[in-house]
């Protein structure tokens, strides 16, 4: 459509792994809810909810430079797997998102993909990739996301069942070529 975007990546293994590295691996739901409001609200309000919901000041302290990490994709994973190599939950949602990243530099995608800490889709059935496709430009949410979830679809049918899936806002999408119609 001629939108510029970003597709933000994440690995739900790897916030639970980072969870566990801050020692509050119970209260996954807690820091993926707050740490998913970040671009919204900023880094302290997100502190100060986590802090709100009982978790630790040392353990958000402990969070912050992992919410704030910066580089390339290739040096945030390298980092990401020396502070949490004790995780092995971690490191398997680093490696798959080494095998996405792979994937997107071998394939013909046109806009940048940048891993995002902060992406956490804060719904607590997604177990691995997670992904948020944000316009540059507005001032607007996500116009697309998803991730896997492989627990979901097995609670209705009665098997495990692996699964991908995202959704499509039509309605911000059809705001921005609407916008951009009026600008042109």
């Amino acid at each position: 459509f001629g939108i510029d975007v970003v597709i933000k990546l994440n690995n739900r293994k790897v916030l639970a792994g980072i969870a566990e590295w801050i020692g509050e691996a119970d209260r996954i739901i807690d820091i993926t809810v707050a740490i998913d409001k970040m671009d919204k609200i900023g880094l302290d309000k997100v502190n100060e909810e986590m802090m709100a919901k009982g978790i630790p000041a040392e353990a958000v302290e402990k969070l912050k430079p992992v919410l704030l990490l910066e580089g390339s994709n290739e040096e945030k994973v390298a980092t990401l797997r020396g502070v949490l190599a004790e995780s092995a939950t971690a490191q398997k949602g680093l490696d798959e998102l080494e095998e996405v990243l792979r994937y997107v530099a071998e394939s013909d995608v046109k806009c940048e993909v940048e891993l995002d800490l902060t992406l956490a889709r804060g719904l607590n059935y997604y177990t691995g990739a997670i992904l948020e496709v944000k316009a540059l430009g507005v001032e607007m949410g996500s116009i697309s996301g998803g991730g896997r979830y492989d627990n979901l679809i097995g609670k209705f049918v009665g098997e495990n069942v692996a699964a991908c899936g995202f959704s499509i806002g039509f309605e911000r999408i059809f705001g921005i070529l609407s916008d951009m119609n009026r600008s042109a």
